[in-house]
């Protein structure tokens, strides 16, 4: 999907990033409920920034950052998305001097590739997530169960969609139509289209994209959605965002665990 990265974009990225990290609109003044007590978990020594949402520790754990979705650094020759780079480099900053955070498990505490879930914070106990939300370096994503801090997750990520910072300025990631994916394509997407089918069945509900996109509800997520709502949705316009996984058949699903995934309404950036 991303093209390689020119340099034309890189200085004008490069730019941004040094304007936004030394700006007095980009300071750490995201607080509210994000924060938290920093009296009540140790200080955990940092040994290296993988990404804009990945940090491993000095005692080994890999953690990755619970709320954000940043763009991805390309390995194995691949080319990285873009503002991948400049995410990673905001993340060090915030880490800041000390090269420690303060991390708190999320209720799932591991992923499927064993690293662990965590809410990070600095020294002060102010969320790291939610300051490069609001600074514009990811994307929110809410997994159950790892739901602390969604409103004020959602409110950092609105900050910077208004103001247009960072990937809410970036056309190659900007929200696709249905109709612009291709065959096999998958990762973590925002993807609109109008619902054509709505269906409950044993094994999820399911709301279905442009006949293309399936999002599944599954059993345990229900009950944080309106029922009544999802049946009167046909031929409303829908954004989701989440990992899309291609399916035999020429379509992809996509598993939302919470309504802050879905966008309803018109189209836009």
């Amino acid at each position: 999907r991303f093209a390689a990265v020119t340099g034309k974009r890189r200085c004008l990225g490069a730019a941004a990033l040094f304007l936004c990290l030394w700006s007095a609109a980009c300071s750490r003044a995201v607080t509210g409920s994000c924060e938290f007590d920093p009296t009540s978990v140790s200080l955990e020594a940092v040994a290296r920034v993988v990404d804009g949402d990945t940090l491993h520790l000095e005692n080994g754990d890999k953690v990755r950052l619970v709320g954000i979705n940043t763009p991805e650094i390309g390995r194995g020759g691949e080319a990285s998305e873009p503002l991948a780079e400049q995410a990673r480099v905001a993340l060090v900053q915030l880490v800041d001097s000390a090269r420690a955070v303060r991390v708190v498990d999320g209720k799932m505490a591991r992923d499927r590739h064993g690293r662990r879930l965590g809410h990070i914070y600095d020294q002060d106990g102010a969320s790291l997530v939610a300051q490069l939300l609001a600074d514009g370096w990811g994307f929110h994503v809410a997994v159950a169960p790892n739901f602390t801090h969604l409103d004020c997750f959602q409110a950092a990520e609105q900050r910077a969609r208004t103001a247009g910072l960072g990937v809410w300025s970036e056309p190659a990631l900007a929200v696709r139509r249905v109709q612009q994916l291709t065959p096999g394509e998958g990762g973590f997407e925002r993807v609109a289209g109008t619902v054509t089918r709505v269906s409950f069945k044993e094994n999820g509900w399911w709301i279905q994209l442009d006949g293309k996109v399936g999002l599944q509800i599954k059993h345990a997520d229900q009950a944080r959605f309106d029922r009544s709502q999802l049946r009167v949705s046909e031929g409303e316009f829908l954004e989701a965002r989440g990992w899309l996984v291609p399916m035999r058949g020429d379509w992809w699903l996509m598993n939302v665990s919470h309504p802050a995934m879905l966008t309803w309404g018109g189209f836009a950036r």
